[in-house]
C-alpha cells in the first residue's frame, strides 16, 4: 500500500522550508512555462500574425491570383480548423457583439444548429476570447488560455499531495507540451482536453475532503468539457477519472463502504449536474445529431493506431511533416494529428524514473495513486496501440468505444505520462533535498538494484524495436530514392531526439550523482530539466503552430463583391474555387461546406447523377464539371451561380485556333491581334502555346476583345504563378482559355482579340486565337476575374411558391425525382398528402427578413399553395401564418414548405430550442444550485472564523 501523503492543501508551505536554489528551480519551471507559451504562440498575440492557418487559402482560386500568390502554406493538417472552426467561431462572436445569438447558420450547407449546440465549443469557457476579439486576434489567445488552464490545474492536482512546487510545475510543462494540445490546437478538441487536470483535481478534492463545494467544482469542470463539443475525449476523461475515484476511494477508506458510497454517489450527482448545466447545449445537440447525415463512424478493433508512432512521443516529427515545403510530407496512414503522443525525451525518461523506483515513488502520491497512473498508463498503451481483443472488448460497450476513435484517449495518456514525469522529477529533486521518513519495510538490496534495470533495459529494448519497425516504414512507404530520403529523416529526427534525451540524462545522472557530493552543482543540473522540456516542445509546436500574414485572413476578392452583391436570398455552389466552408467568414450562402449536414438534405445530395458524398459526409464540395453546374437538385435548392476557377474548362462549344496563320511570340511591347473565330457571345478565348510558359513572376495574360471599329467589348485576365512562388507555369502543346465575361456582345458582332502579357519571357504561341461560345446549357458567364462565376438560369429562387404538390411516400422515388429535372418550376415534392393546392395558382413573394435565426416573408397568391424554403429546416425550426402556429412539412425530401391559403399572408419560420426551451430552464436551475452551494460554503467558512477569533 502506498505511503499516506499528509493532508494537503495548496496554499500551504512546504513542512520543510525550501532552500534557495529549489525556489530557483520552481521559478525556472514557471519560466519555462511562460516562455513556452509567449514563444510558442508569438507575433498573433500582439496581433502581428494570425494564430490559425488562413495561409491555406493561398492555394485556392479566387485568393491565389489575388495577392496571395506569394503566400506558401506551412501546415496543410490544419484544414478544419480553417474552414470551419474559425470562420464559425469568428462569425458567431461578431453576430453577438451586434447582439445577435446566433443559434443557427445559414451560410453552409443549407443550414445546421450552431450557436445552440456545442460543436464549435462557442460556450466552453477557453472560447471568450472569439466573443470578445475580432476574428484575426482571437486564436492566439484562446490558445493562451489553454495552456493557464491545462498547466495551472496540473499543477494544483500534483500539489493535493507531497509533490514540490517545482514538480508539479513541471507536470503542467509537459502535459501543454504534449502532442495532443499541441496537434489540435485551434480545434475545439484541445479546449476540451485542457480541463482533463481540472476534473482529477476536482475528484481527488471530493475522495480527501468529502465536500459539497468539491462536488459543485468537480461539475463546473466537466460542464466545461461537455460545452467544448468534443464527446470522445470527454468520455475518456470521465472513463479515468472514474477509475481514479474508484481506486482513490477503495485504498483511502477500505471497507467503510458509507464513506465510499456517499463520495461515489457525490461524484454521480456531480456528473448528473454536469449535464443539466451543459443541457442548455445538450438538449439542441442531442436533437440536432438525430436529424444529420453520419456515416462512417463504426470503429473495428483494427482501428487503433500503429505500433511505430510511439516514438512521435520523443521525434513527433519522425515521420515527416505537414509542411510540403518542409521534409517529407507525413507518410503514414494515419494523419499527424491523429497520431503523435510527444511528450519530449526528459519527460519519458522521469517518467521511467518513477516506474524504475515505485517504492519510493508510491509515496509522492497519495494511496493508490502511483499504482493507478502506472496501470492506467499501461492500459492505455495496450488498447491505443494494439488493439485486439482488449478493444474489441471496449468497443462493446455503448457509444465511447464503438463510434470513436481509440487514438483520441491519447489525450487522457499524455496527462498520464505528465504526472509519471512530475514523480519522476520530484524524486529526483528529494533526493537532493531532505524528505520525510519513507514508512514500511525494508526491500532487499538485489530488487532495488535489478527493478530498475529490468525498467531501463525493457524501454531501450523496446525502442530498439520501434527504430527497426520506423526505419522500415520509412523505407518502405514509397520506396526508390523517396524512400531513401525518408529513412534519412527519419534518422536525423531520432538523433534530435536523442541529443535532448542524452542532455536530459546527463542532467539527471548529475543530479542523482551530485546530491550528497555537491548540492550546488545539482541543484544546477536540475536547473536543466524543464529547460530542455520547454525547448523541445518549442521543436514540436513552434514549427506546427500556425502564425500567417494578416493579410490572409478571409481577404475579400472581387469574386466575393460580386456574389455579395448578386446573391440576394439565393445560394452559390463551388466546383474547383472558393475554400469550403469559409463562407461564414464574409458571409455569403453556400451549398458548399464543412458542416453536419440535414440527414434528407444529405440524402437528396448524395442521389445526384455523377456525384456522392465522400468521408466524411459533412465536406460538401463539387468538381467543375458541366455535369455538375447542371444538376436539377441545384435548381430546386436555389444554387444561382456555379463557381469555377480560372483554370478550370471553361463551359461552352470550343472553336480551336486556325494553325494557318503560324508561330508568333507575345510580349509586353508586341502584343497578338488576331480575329475570333465565329461571331457574337464569348466565354473565353484560347491560345495554343508551342513551346512551355514558365515565368520567373507572376504574370498577366489580358485579353481585350474589340468590334469592328475598335469599340471595346469586353476585358479579362488570368494570371500565371511565377517560379519564384512555385508556380507550375504552363506545358507546351496547352490550349491557355482566358475566361470573359462577353455574353452580352451583340449576336453577329464580328470580334477580334487583342492579347497581352507582362513577362519578360516570350509566350509563344500559334498565331490565331480560338474561342469559346456559349451553349445551350443554362448557364451565363457573368464574371471572370480570379475565379469564373456562372449564372445558373434554371435556378429556381430559394425561397419561393409551389402550386402544384407532387406526393411521393417511396424515400428513395423521391430523391431520384427531385434529381431527375423533370419536376417544374411550380411544383413541389410532399412525402404525403397536405392541404390541397389551387392548380396553377401562382404567387408574388417578398422576403423580409433572412437572418441566422429567422425567416419572414409575404405572400400575394392567386390561389391555395405551399411556400417553400430550400433550407435543411427539417429539425428545430417552427413557422407561422400571420402570427399563427402553421406546420412545416418535408419538402423536396432535404427542405421544407408550409401550406398558404388565398390572399396575403405574412409567413415566418424561426429556429426553436427544442423541448420548448427545457434545457435553458435545467441549465438555470443548476446554476443557482451551484451558486448556493458554494454561497453556503463561504458563510460557513466566514461563520467559523469569526468563531475562531
Amino acid at each position: 500500500m502506498a505511503t499516506p501523503a499528509p493532508e494537503p492543501s495548496p496554499e500551504a508551505d512546504e513542512p520543510v522550508r525550501e532552500p534557495r536554489w529549489q525556489r530557483a528551480l520552481t521559478a525556472v519551471v514557471m519560466l519555462a512555462i511562460i516562455g513556452y507559451a509567449l514563444a510558442g504562440i508569438g507575433a498573433p498575440l500582439l496581433g502581428l500574425k494570425v494564430f490559425a492557418a488562413t495561409d491555406m487559402l493561398a492555394d485556392k482560386a479566387p485568393y491565389a491570383t489575388a495577392g496571395l500568390s506569394d503566400v506558401q502554406p506551412t501546415n496543410t493538417f490544419l484544414n478544419d480548423t480553417v474552414d470551419s472552426v474559425l470562420p464559425n467561431s469568428a462569425l458567431f462572436g461578431e453576430l453577438l457583439r451586434e447582439g445577435d445569438v446566433a443559434l443557427w447558420n445559414p451560410y453552409q450547407s443549407g443550414g445546421a444548429a450552431f450557436g445552440s449546440t456545442p460543436n464549435y465549443a462557442l460556450f466552453n469557457p477557453l472560447s471568450v476570447p472569439y466573443l470578445l476579439l475580432p476574428g484575426w486576434l482571437a486564436p492566439g489567445y484562446v490558445k493562451l488560455l489553454e495552456i493557464v488552464v491545462a498547466a495551472g490545474a496540473t499543477f494544483l492536482f500534483l500539489r493535493r499531495f507531497s509533490l514540490g512546487r517545482a514538480a508539479a510545475g513541471l507536470g503542467g510543462l509537459v502535459f501543454v507540451g504534449s502532442g495532443f494540445l499541441i496537434a489540435w490546437t485551434n480545434w475545439p478538441q484541445s479546449r476540451v482536453a485542457a480541463f482533463i487536470p481540472a476534473v482529477f483535481w476536482c475528484v481527488e478534492r471530493l475522495v480527501a475532503s468529502r465536500r459539497a463545494r468539491d462536488g459543485a467544482l468537480l461539475c463546473l469542470a466537466v460542464a466545461a468539457m461537455l460545452l467544448g463539443g468534443f464527446p470522445a475525449v470527454t468520455g475518456y476523461t470521465i472513463l479515468f477519472a472514474g477509475s481514479y475515484l474508484v481506486v482513490r476511494v477503495l485504498a483511502e477508506y477500505g471497507f467503510s463502504w458509507r464513506r465510499i458510497v456517499g463520495i461515489v454517489g457525490g461524484a454521480g450527482v456531480a456528473l448528473v449536474g454536469a449535464v443539466a448545466l451543459a443541457a442548455v447545449q445538450l438538449l439542441p445537440f442531442v436533437s440536432a445529431m438525430s436529424g444529420v447525415y453520419i456515416a462512417g463512424r463504426e470503429q473495428t478493433p483494427d482501428d487503433h493506431l500503429l505500433p511505430v508512432t510511439a516514438l512521435t512521443a520523443v521525434a513527433p516529427w519522425a515521420f515527416g511533416t505537414t509542411d510540403p515545403n518542409r521534409g517529407p510530407y507525413w507518410y503514414l496512414p494515419v494523419n499527424l494529428v491523429e497520431s503523435t503522443v510527444y511528450v519530449g525525451a526528459a519527460a519519458v525518461l522521469l517518467a521511467l524514473i518513477a516506474v524504475a523506483f515505485p517504492r519510493v515513488a508510491a509515496g509522492r502520491l497519495p494511496r493508490g495513486g502511483f499504482s493507478y497512473f502506472l496501470v492506467a498508463t499501461l492500459l492505455g498503451l495496450v488498447v491505443i496501440y494494439g488493439g485486439g481483443a482488449p478493444l474489441a472488448a471496449l468497443q462493446k460497450l455503448p457509444v465511447l468505444f464503438s463510434d470513436n476513435y481509440v487514438g483520441r484517449m491519447r489525450s487522457v495518456l499524455c496527462f498520464l505520462v505528465a504526472v509519471l514525469a512530475a514523480v519522476g522529477f520530484d524524486l529526483l529533486v528529494r533526493r537532493v533535498v531532505p524528505s520525510v521518513r519513507r514508512e514500511g519495510g525494508r526491500v532487499p538490496r538485489w530488487v532495488r538494484v535489478a527493478w530498475p534495470a529490468v525498467v531501463f533495459g525493457g524501454a531501450l529494448v523496446v525502442f530498439a524495436a520501434l527504430l527497426w519497425r520506423g526505419r522500415r516504414a520509412a523505407r518502405i512507404a514509397e520506396g526508390g530514392a523517396e524512400g531513401s530520403y525518408r529513412v534519412s529523416w527519419f534518422d536525423g529526427q531520432l538523433l534530435w531526439a536523442a541529443l535532448f534525451g542524452a542532455l536530459a540524462l546527463a542532467a539527471i545522472g548529475c543530479a542523482w550523482w551530485a546530491a550528497r557530493r555537491r548540492p550546488s552543482l545539482a541543484g544546477v543540473a536540475a536547473l536543466l530539466v524543464p529547460v530542455l522540456i520547454a525547448v523541445q516542445a518549442l521543436s514540436f509546436a513552434g514549427l506546427y503552430w500556425p502564425k500567417s500574414d494578416k493579410d490572409t485572413y478571409y481577404p475579400v476578392t472581387d469574386v466575393h463583391r460580386y456574389l455579395a452583391s448578386h446573391l440576394g436570398d439565393d445560394r452559390y455552389a463551388a466546383g474547383g474555387a472558393m475554400f469550403v466552408g469559409a463562407d461564414s467568414a464574409y458571409p455569403l450562402r453556400a451549398l458548399n461546406g464543412h458542416f453536419f449536414i440535414g440527414k434528407r438534405l444529405g440524402e437528396a445530395l448524395d442521389g445526384m447523377p455523377g456525384w456522392g458524398l465522400g468521408d466524411p459526409p459533412t465536406y460538401i464540395n463539387f468538381r467543375p464539371t458541366l455535369q455538375t453546374a447542371q444538376q436539377p437538385l441545384f435548381d430546386r435548392l436555389g444554387v444561382k451561380y456555379f463557381v469555377t476557377a480560372p483554370s478550370d474548362t471553361v463551359f461552352g462549344t470550343v472553336t480551336k485556333a486556325s494553325s494557318a496563320a503560324g508561330a508568333v511570340s507575345i510580349r509586353g511591347d508586341q502584343p497578338l491581334r488576331a480575329d475570333v473565330p465565329g461571331t457574337g457571345p464569348l466565354r473565353g478565348v484560347t491560345v495554343e502555346l508551342t513551346s512551355a510558359f514558365r515565368p520567373a513572376s507572376d504574370t498577366t495574360i489580358t485579353v481585350t476583345l474589340q468590334d469592328e471599329k475598335g469599340t471595346e467589348l469586353a476585358r479579362a485576365s488570368r494570371v500565371i504563378i511565377g517560379r519564384d512562388h512555385q508556380g507550375d507555369g504552363v506545358a507546351a502543346g496547352t490550349a491557355l482559355t482566358v475566361p470573359v465575361a462577353g455574353e452580352g456582345i451583340p449576336a453577329g458582332t464580328k470580334v477580334s482579340a487583342v492579347v497581352t502579357q507582362d513577362a519578360r519571357e516570350a509566350l509563344a504561341i500559334t498565331g490565331g486565337v480560338g474561342a469559346v461560345h456559349p451553349a445551350d446549357d443554362g448557364l451565363r458567364l457573368v464574371h471572370a476575374g480570379n475565379a469564373v462565376v456562372y449564372q445558373r438560369l434554371t435556378a429556381l429562387p430559394r425561397i419561393r411558391w409551389a402550386g402544384t404538390a407532387v406526393v411521393e411516400p417511396d424515400a428513395a422515388a423521391r430523391i431520384a425525382l427531385v434529381n431527375s429535372g423533370t419536376l417544374t418550376a411550380n411544383q413541389v415534392v410532399l412525402d404525403s398528402s397536405g392541404p390541397a393546392a389551387t392548380a396553377g395558382s401562382r404567387a408574388k413573394i417578398s422576403v423580409l427578413e433572412d437572418g441566422a435565426d429567422t425567416i419572414s416573408a409575404r405572400v400575394d397568391a392567386t390561389g391555395d399553395g405551399y411556400l417553400v424554403v430550400a433550407d435543411a429546416l427539417q429539425n428545430d425550426w417552427a413557422v407561422t401564418v400571420d402570427g399563427q402556429p402553421a406546420t412545416l412539412v418535408p419538402a423536396d425530401h432535404g427542405v421544407v414548405a408550409v401550406a398558404v391559403p388565398d390572399g396575403t399572408h405574412t409567413v415566418s419560420l424561426s429556429y426553436r430550442t427544442p423541448y420548448h426551451g427545457a434545457g435553458t430552464y435545467l441549465s438555470a436551475a443548476t446554476a443557482l444550485v451551484i451558486a448556493a452551494i458554494f454561497a453556503g460554503a463561504w458563510f460557513r467558512s466566514r461563520r467559523k472564523r469569526g468563531a475562531e477569533v
